[in-house]
């Protein structure tokens, strides 16, 4: 039973990868390799505190599986003994590469503790509905709403990251949190809305859009204020780069946006990721951004008037 099931997770997982427009080999060597250049990257800038960042990671990525809901349906499905098993070995599966990292560092005991925690874990049911976590967004599109709820323990995980900078003296350490701050406000518009919510707006696609766009830069702004006025107020004389790292971040928003309507009612697939990816060179960037803008409108045409 525990065979099968995990064959049914794997070719789901699998086919999940192909929907989105990649080959599951390639997007597995991608996953590996992020793993692998991000956690080196934690251990050259942070050796003292890199594995408790590293284990932090993995455990958040597992917290996802635990949720209640999930629970039940597999304990219903395969029985109160059959379910931990199936947990402690989803746990485990997902522990390898951060376990390999470890130990690739050295770092045995972190290597030992992991493992015994993500099967810990598997026991542990998060009820989600036992506590409403509010949002400074409540009063916004969902995008924020959802995805702030969703991204809170990555959002204080990098919010840690950014107060070790300042503890270590690391300007760079800091500007790095402050990107992937942006990086994941940015996810919050890899799934858009149902066509009647974009329908009911009764609005023009370039009003529809400019209205996503300010939203976007609005809430990305207030979510990074507090780590940008951290980080000018430890490195006064760098306060111009801090600015300019949230400006590029929150142009990735835009593009990420964009690039999701540019698919309407279709999810962004793996050729418009590509194109995002291309920002990051200038010239590049010119051309992408009204691309996936006259893209959005046209898209948009054939639900909005």
């Amino acid at each position: 039973m525990l065979k099968h099931y995990l064959i049914l997770q794997f070719k789901l997982l699998n086919r999940n990868i192909r929907d989105f427009g990649m080959h599951p080999l390639l997007a597995y060597v991608l996953i590996f390799g992020l793993i692998a250049g991000l956690g080196t990257l934690i251990f050259q800038r942070l050796p003292n505190y890199a594995p408790y960042i590293i284990i932090g990671i993995c455990i958040s990525i597992q917290m996802r599986l635990s949720q209640k809901q999930r629970s039940d349906f597999l304990q219903i499905v395969y029985g109160n003994k059959t379910k931990h098993l199936l947990r402690i070995t989803e746990n485990l599966i997902i522990s390898i590469p951060f376990v390999v990292l470890l130990l690739v560092e050295n770092q045995y005991i972190a290597a030992v503790a992991l493992p015994i925690a993500s099967a810990i874990l598997a026991f542990i049911d998060l009820n989600s509905k036992s506590i409403v976590l509010p949002t400074p967004f409540s009063k916004s599109l969902y995008e924020f709403t959802v995805g702030f709820r969703k991204s809170f323990l990555f959002i204080l995980l990098v919010y840690g990251l950014s107060v070790i900078s300042v503890c270590v003296n690391n300007l760079n350490l800091g500007l790095f949190s402050l990107f992937v701050l942006c990086i994941i406000c940015a996810t919050y518009y890899s799934k858009v809305e149902n066509e009647y919510y974009v329908w009911i707006f009764a609005e023009s696609p370039n009003k529809y859009l400019l209205h996503k766009i300010l939203t976007a830069i609005k809430n990305t702004f207030w979510m990074a204020l507090p780590m940008m006025v951290l980080l000018t107020a430890f490195f006064p004389d760098s306060w111009w780069i801090v600015l300019l790292v949230t400006a590029v971040g929150m142009i990735l928003v835009i593009i990420f946006l964009l690039a999701a309507y540019s698919t309407y009612p279709d999810e962004i697939g793996f050729l418009e990721l590509i194109f995002i990816g291309a920002v990051f060179i200038p010239p590049f960037a010119l051309v992408v951004i009204p691309y996936f803008y006259v893209r959005s409108i046209n898209r948009l045409k054939n639900t909005l008037v």
